[in-house]
């Protein structure tokens, strides 16, 4: 049950998150508000790796530190485009089940995970601190950049929920 809980929520914010991407004009993906914070689409490049991110880090076979994992994902982040962008979190919502498929309940409560900072967490609360927190700051960063940038008649409930397309799959 925790399983589920967790891989929907982390799902939920990816789906939310496409959502939002569909209201940013391809001239407005350039925007930032001021010139040192990420841009619209630095923004969208980042959610396409934060959600799973530690999932496979904590996960891969190999047992490289944490800057050779990171250094190739973020690259493959970085050319990610505003037309390529809902394929990505696809691909994310896919990877996302097929990580989770491999994690248990017990892995969730007992398996410890090191973070690169030096702290130590169980899985689960891990995936809380990192995943679900990291989708729903840089969604709410991307609402207000889309909210500054362009005339989109945005709501809080944009930000929260699906409020446009299909509900919510669940993980069944």
């Amino acid at each position: 049950m925790f399983k589920d809980a967790i891989l929907n929520n982390i799902i939920k914010e990816m789906q939310i998150v496409r959502r939002l991407s569909t209201k940013i004009p391809s001239d407005k993906v350039h925007y930032k508000h001021k010139e040192d914070v990420r841009s619209i689409l630095e923004v969208l490049q980042y959610l396409t790796i934060c959600g799973t991110g530690f999932v496979q880090y904590w996960y891969r076979k190999d047992q490289s530190d944490f800057q050779t994992f990171y250094v190739p994902l973020r690259a493959k982040a970085a050319t990610v485009t505003h037309e390529t962008f809902l394929t990505a979190m696809d691909e994310q919502i896919a990877l996302i089940k097929s990580l989770f498929a491999n994690i248990s309940e017990e892995d969730l409560l007992n398996k410890i995970v090191d973070y690169p900072w030096g702290d130590k967490a169980p899985l689960g609360e891990a995936l809380i601190q990192t995943s679900i927190k990291w989708l729903a700051a840089y969604k709410l960063q991307l609402f207000s950049l889309i909210k500054h940038a362009t005339d989109q008649k945005l709501t809080t409930p944009d930000a929260w929920r699906l409020t446009e397309i299909e509900p919510v799959e669940q993980n069944q």
